[in-house]
């Protein structure tokens, strides 16, 4: 059973059992229980209501500003978040856009899935998040795994669900029953302390607006020995520094012309940093030219750190 909290309030959670089968119930505070996931969430302490969606694609909407119209205030998202807000890019994420991260590096969608997997024996059995999932491309094979107990694919674009939706309806490997459908925000995860065996994000935190926030919230929601496993774009000189030393080659990470403030590149010590600085444990890490996956873990469920 996964413990959602998307208002903070802690002693009302929401519990959102995914299923083996059948419709999705939904344990929740307040009076309201609703049996299907086109229905609210409502928190009766705080008097909120988290919408569900309106469209086809029957996500949740768990983001702190769920259900608030606000007159006046109005959020302003940060370059790397709206550009996949948008319709086009999402319809063009997995059909081209995506590929071309293979100029950086990146083995493919198929052996990034193999990898990951490999990572995430630890959380064989449970409910496995797969955040920033955007097109849902690799939300699709976790789920036809099955090797997970279900699968939550989160995502701050609602266009980018819509995809998932649409993609996972014409795959007859998945079982839409086994896969639940999220918006919500990294930097303020909609999940019990402690609560989740694992989490996927891949190629994303390039793009996610507060990093820190980001590794502290996954970091919190994480239970002892539940595992992050990440992707993600390197600096410029990230394959000669394989060689030379990443310190040798800092200097050349101010040339990258893709550093902007949409896209944020890393270097592994900086991976390496946020992770212990979270309190995150037995970094892991395959790397090549620019592409790097990590993997890192809550301490407390018997892996030595490193």
């Amino acid at each position: 059973m996964t413990t959602f909290e998307p208002c903070g309030c802690a002693h009302t959670p929401a519990r959102f059992p995914l299923p083996q089968g059948g419709a999705r119930e939904q344990h929740l505070c307040g009076p309201q229980r609703p049996r299907t996931q086109r229905q609210a969430l409502y928190c009766e302490r705080c008097e909120r209501t988290f919408s569900a969606s309106k469209g086809t694609s029957q996500y949740v909407d768990l983001t702190p500003l769920s259900g608030f119209e606000g007159k006046v205030y109005k959020q302003t998202n940060w370059g790397g978040t709206t550009l996949f807000e948008t319709p086009i890019m999402s319809f063009i994420y997995e059909r081209g856009y995506r590929q071309n991260f293979g100029w950086f590096g990146f083995p493919g969608e198929q052996k990034e899935y193999e990898m990951a997997m490999d990572y995430l024996q630890p959380a064989y059995g449970e409910v496995l998040v797969d955040m920033s999932c955007g097109s849902g491309l690799f939300t699709r094979r976790f789920a036809a795994s099955r090797r997970f107990k279900g699968v939550i694919a989160a995502d701050f674009s609602a266009d980018m669900l819509d995809q998932t939706s649409g993609f996972i309806s014409q795959n007859a490997a998945v079982d839409p029953e086994s896969v639940l459908l999220l918006r919500a925000d990294i930097t303020r995860l909609p999940f019990a302390t402690g609560s989740l065996a694992a989490i996927h994000a891949g190629a994303a935190i390039h793009c996610w607006p507060n990093p820190t926030i980001a590794m502290s919230e996954i970091a919190r929601v994480l239970r002892p020995g539940g595992v992050f496993v990440g992707t993600t774009i390197m600096k410029v000189g990230a394959g000669l520094g394989e060689v030379l030393g990443d310190d040798v080659v800092r200097p050349l990470a101010n040339l990258d012309p893709l550093g902007t403030v949409s896209y944020r590149p890393w270097e592994e010590a900086e991976l390496r940093e946020l992770g212990a600085a979270m309190g995150l444990t037995n970094f892991r890490r395959y790397r090549t030219r620019r592409f790097i996956m990590f993997c890192i873990e809550r301490p407390g469920g018997g892996a030595q750190d490193s």
